[in-house]
């Protein structure tokens, strides 16, 4: 195992999110940007980005995540995050961050809960962490109730193992389906429950609250259609819509959890 790190951020018709975002992320191996709508100033790049795929069209998420996570994989990255280009990040060591707490765990996918607005107190805006467990002294991972994409941690063997995002999905859902997949193979913890780095909420930062200045959220109407669309291929896919998911108890977690260790966990970077 090579320990290289890649970053694909994912960016359309928001270049100055982009800018912030980019100019955000640590050096990592391997730094490349899908742009899936209007083509930037070149200005907007840093040397560090080794790659940049323009679209000549609109292409959707799903597919633009794909293309991110195949050229990663070839390029020869071990550890793999997905970026979205509404967030900035605070924390220089986030990447060894989210590597360790997989190691140490076992739960090599891991995703950002603090994005936008659903794991968050309405009122007070601060996250909202359903469960913490504490694995080491400096260890512990944070389980939130929505699952989120704006940052996202693959290890190279989940994409192995699972494949990549269904591409019928447009604009919704991309990211449920592909965790519930990795959930189905006993590699993440049950639905509901989605594994995050502790605290991670202070190593990221949204440029805008509450998806403000989501481009696929834009036009209602349309976002409206591609959610109920997904809503159906999720229900032709499984048998239910996600919203329809079984809750798990937390003693049956519990039990998940130790074995997903058991299984998975190892000191990759240091053994």
């Amino acid at each position: 195992m090579s320990n290289k790190i890649g970053v694909a951020i994912i960016t359309c018709d928001r270049e100055e999110f982009f800018k912030q975002c980019v100019n955000s992320i640590p050096e990592v191996d391997s730094l490349i940007v899908i742009n899936d709508g209007f083509q930037y100033n070149n200005d907007c790049y840093p040397k560090r980005v080794k790659e940049v795929f323009q679209h000549t069209r609109n292409k959707s998420v799903g597919i633009s995540k794909n293309e991110a996570l195949r050229f990663l994989v070839q390029d020869g990255c071990d550890h793999i995050f997905l970026c979205e280009d509404d967030i900035i990040i605070k924390n220089p060591d986030i990447c060894r961050k989210y590597i360790h707490t997989a190691e140490i765990s076992g739960i090599w996918h891991l995703n950002y809960g603090g994005h936008g607005i659903y794991n968050r107190n309405q009122q007070t805006g601060e996250a909202v962490v359903k469960n913490i467990v504490k694995y080491t002294d400096d260890v512990s991972v944070d389980f939130y109730h929505n699952i989120l994409g704006a940052w996202s941690y693959y290890l190279r063997g989940i994409i192995k193992s699972i494949g990549y995002m269904d591409e019928h999905y447009v604009n919704a859902f991309e990211h449920v389906d592909h965790t519930y997949q990795i959930i189905q193979k006993g590699l993440h913890p049950p639905f509901w429950w989605f594994a995050d780095a502790h605290e991670s909420w202070k190593d990221i930062e949204d440029i805008k609250k509450y998806h403000e200045g989501s481009v696929i959220r834009k036009n209602q109407a349309e976002w409206q259609k591609n959610f109920n669309n997904a809503c159906s291929w999720f229900q032709h896919k499984h048998g239910f819509i996600p919203m329809q998911m079984p809750e798990t108890p937390q003693e049956r977690v519990g039990a998940i959890l130790e074995t997903i260790q058991q299984s998975y966990a190892r000191n990759v970077l240091n053994g």
